[in-house]
């Protein structure tokens, strides 16, 4: 039975410049109990279908201008306001890919939570608290009563995720729109997310939209598939059948991007980066005496090497210690130990030392947006590590920062652009053309695709491997998406607790798993 159709949808996005069309008359429907997958590139008009659904657009720039959104058989679109509230967080819910955008950070997580139960539930102060304990335990979060009493910014991704769903599913809604859900969660987490969004479905016979480019997750979790592509609806049927057999030909170009094996070439034996009994910890209180002092210990005991060319994959859920290690290589935290770089003891140098070498070591970081500063032009991005490394002519630094977007894939004519004009691809790109300015011989990959859509992120692991056969480059990966490390990485080391679990070659890591806990990284990685 249908719960939901959408007929001859279209949005527009309006300002006083221009008016450009987002939804272009889509037509879907949704039955009750059935998982619904969304799937298309940024910008295709996936998360504003989803807001459209749960009534949150933002009507002063985004008008409806044709169509019916049919929510058992009533036009959400002809409501009125007081009608949609009942309907809001009540019958329909939303789920964000980011919680820290949703949540209010200086209200409790209790006063959050409460707010929808007095709304839509009930006004009887027990009850309120049992419901919300109640709805909080169901999540599977413990110590209830020191999540409630919490800020947001106080809790871990997995957990604020969790209370999202809780406040999402409070009132057991006949319909949730989940935005990419898991996006920012490593993946043991993202499938504890997934099975617990499933298992909610189940229970309360809801129906779920599921929005996400990440395939592989709409694959094993959607009954029903939408491919969109430019506020169109390209593709629309079993998800099994469009995986299988696709017609058009955008939605085959989205299946073959995921992720594949692209190393075809071996590195150098020459080790490159060595590090021996690498220790790092922080104190977590302000205690004024040491002796009180309480140290969280981030790595213990870390061996890995390097060699020239090569590219080795470091894996691991949130707090394993990954970006510590990165920042440690880096010469940017205090550690115990021994880091060999290119012959030299990094570890028994002091900062002037240090800065000799600092041009040959750099660092792609997840999100571009955040490491390319919004008041720099691309060139003045670009030129600032040559300004102080190399003594260059203006004319000189126009002409090689003209050269390394043209290495990227970008125009020279962008430079004197800001990062905001720019997509999130081509602003990663931008970022990787920075961090080879300077020729060095290792850059370290944090999560440079997480944020991607899966066409661009192919088109961004192709550059970088293009760029690392071109000038022999060696890359530390940092990533929790298995299936990114298996397709660019010779080797795997996995991280767990702030230890190596287990390092090998990545076909015997991903064949031939040793320990219990590499094994469930690749099931969540749906590699099995």
């Amino acid at each position: 039975m249908k719960i939901l159709e959408v007929n001859n949808l279209s949005l527009q996005y309006v300002n006083l410049n221009n008016t450009k069309s987002i939804l272009k008359n889509i037509n879907f429907y949704l039955n009750q109990g059935e998982t619904l997958g969304i799937v298309g590139e940024s910008g295709s008009g996936k998360t504003l279908t989803g807001l459209s659904i749960a009534s949150l657009l933002d009507k002063s720039i985004f008008h409806i201008n044709n169509g019916e959104i049919l929510f058992n058989n009533n036009n959400l679109l002809l409501q009125s306001n007081e009608s949609l509230r009942k309907i809001r967080g009540n019958k329909i819910s939303m789920i964000f890919q980011e919680p820290m955008l949703s949540l209010n950070p200086v209200q409790t997580i209790n006063t959050q939570l409460t707010e929808v139960i007095k709304l839509h539930i009930t006004k009887d102060e027990d009850n309120i608290k049992k419901i919300a304990s109640e709805m909080i335990s169901k999540t599977g979060l413990e110590e209830t009563n020191k999540i409630l009493s919490s800020y947001p910014h106080m809790l871990s991704g997995g957990q604020r995720q969790r209370v999202m769903i809780a406040i999402a599913l409070v009132c057991s809604p006949e319909i949730l729109v989940a935005d990419e859900p898991t996006t920012a969660l490593d993946v043991t987490l993202q499938l504890q997310i997934l099975d617990l969004l499933k298992k909610f479905k189940e229970k309360i016979s809801m129906s779920l939209i599921l929005i996400s480019h990440d395939l592989d997750l709409i694959k094993n979790y959607s009954d029903r598939v939408i491919i969109m592509k430019d506020g169109n609806i390209l593709e629309d049927g079993e998800t099994k059948k469009i995986f299988k057999n696709p017609t058009n030909k955008y939605t085959k170009e989205l299946i073959q991007s995921n992720p594949h094996n692209m190393i075809d070439f071996k590195p150098s034996n020459k080790i490159l980066l060595k590090t021996t009994n690498l220790n790092c910890s922080f104190i977590t209180n302000n205690a004024f005496f040491k002796k009180n002092r309480k140290h969280f210990q981030a790595l213990t005991d870390i061996n890995i090497e390097l060699n020239v060319g090569e590219t080795i994959g470091i894996v691991g859920e949130s707090g394993s210690g990954k970006t510590t290690l990165a920042m440690s290589i880096l010469q940017l935290l205090n550690y115990e130990g021994t880091i060999q770089f290119d012959g030299h003891n990094l570890s028994k140098m002091d900062n002037n030392e240090l800065r000799k070498h600092r041009n040959n070591f750099q660092i792609v970081f997840q999100d571009p947006f955040s490491s390319l500063s919004p008041r720099l032009t691309i060139f003045e991005i670009l030129s600032e590590g040559l300004m102080v490394y190399k003594k260059l002519s203006y004319k000189q630094m126009i002409s090689i920062c003209s050269k390394l977007l043209n290495e990227v894939g970008l125009n020279e004519s962008m430079l004197n652009r800001y990062p905001h004009q720019f997509s999130g691809g081509q602003r990663q790109r931008i970022a990787i053309a920075r961090a080879i300015s300077l020729k060095p011989k290792l850059i370290i990959m944090d999560e440079p695709t997480s944020a991607l859509d899966v066409i661009v992120q192919k088109s961004i692991l192709e550059l970088i491997i293009s760029l690392q056969k071109k000038y022999s480059l060696s890359y530390i990966f940092i990533s929790h998406d298995l299936k990114v490390i298996k397709s660019i990485s010779h080797r795997i080391y996995i991280l767990k607790d702030s230890k190596i679990i287990e390092s090998n070659d990545t076909h015997n890591i991903l064949d031939n798993p040793k320990t219990d806990y590499t094994k469930s990284l690749i099931k969540s990685s749906f590699l099995n």
